[in-house]
């Protein structure tokens, strides 16, 4: 058995190394493909992990008011809140605070701020809770003030964890469903790809293979170089898919998580992602042969 998986490694390569163009074809491809496929997994994981970050650990609420609220509008909108044995503390933002912390907050891009116009930023309350599960409630409560403005929807604007839940829930959703069909692309292509390599491999050994076939080979021992060779050329593809879903992360996702002060992809994650990788361009690999072989190997 064991002279046996040596022949069959030794053909595979053998057989790479005459097809190295088409070899590095389809193992770029396979890992173009397993590459966006980690990214989406990076993403759609960290986005879940962020949308349950802020869900749990933000007890805030910002209450935007209208321009034409008088002072005493205001106040009376303030110690409403204050009443609420809910809220740990409120913090009146005026229209000029509003726009200083948005100037400083964007003092790296100064074409942002000289797009603004006068100060169209409204003046808001930031109410802090005693319990982050208290936000809606809260929010919910205020909905039918005066004081509050409305956006073009006619909705009070209230923004609290929950809203900015669900856009981050609603983008990882987004790239998880484009990029699952791009993925399934790219898979295509690389399994067509190992099949044609596979194919040019047997064409290579079609004389080889006939003389094998008279001296009683059986199939299984014909095809079991070809199906090595798809399957190393997906494995190839796929740790080189690792390599870039870990730059990746190093890169990108450590800054997302510095941001968001959490650790949302564990180390734990990234080694169940590997073999998930793994996994997958074995199957890529072992699909192309496949499918080569079935067509191509009574040559």
């Amino acid at each position: 058995m064991a002279v046996n998986a040596f022949y069959f490694l030794r053909e595979a390569t053998t057989s790479m190394r005459r097809n190295m163009a088409l070899t590095v074809a389809a193992v770029m491809v396979t890992s173009l493909s397993l590459v966006l496929l980690g990214f989406v997994g990076m993403v759609v994981h960290a986005g879940d992990g962020l949308a349950t970050n802020l869900k749990y650990r933000v007890d805030e609420i910002r209450v935007f008011l209208k321009d034409e609220v008088t002072a005493e509008e205001r106040d009376s909108l303030e110690r409403f809140i204050k009443k609420m044995p809910e809220v740990k503390s409120v913090r009146f933002i005026s229209k000029e605070e509003a726009l200083e912390e948005f100037k400083e907050m964007y003092k790296d891009s100064p074409d942002i701020i000289e797009q603004i116009e006068g100060n169209p930023l409204p003046a808001e309350f930031k109410v802090r809770m005693k319990d982050p599960k208290y936000n809606k409630a809260v929010a919910q409560r205020l909905m039918n003030r005066p004081e509050i403005s409305v956006d073009e929807n006619g909705k009070k604007e209230i923004k609290f964890p929950e809203d900015v839940v669900n856009k981050v829930l609603k983008w990882t959703g987004a790239i998880q469903k484009i990029g699952f069909v791009v993925v399934v692309a790219f898979a295509i292509v690389a399994v067509s790809l190992v099949s044609i390599t596979i194919r040019m491999a047997i064409y290579a050994r079609r004389n080889e293979i006939g003389i094998m076939k008279l001296v009683g080979a059986t199939n299984w021992f014909i095809r079991w170089p070809f199906i090595v060779e798809g399957v190393f050329e997906g494995i190839t593809g796929a740790i080189v898919g690792i390599i870039v879903a870990i730059m990746i992360h190093s890169w990108l996702m450590t800054k997302v998580e510095a941001a968001a002060e959490a650790n949302l992809i564990s180390t734990g994650y990234l080694v169940l992602l590997s073999f998930l990788l793994i996994l997958v361009g074995m199957i890529i690999g072992a699909l192309g042969s496949n499918f080569a072989l079935r067509r191509y190997i009574e040559v």
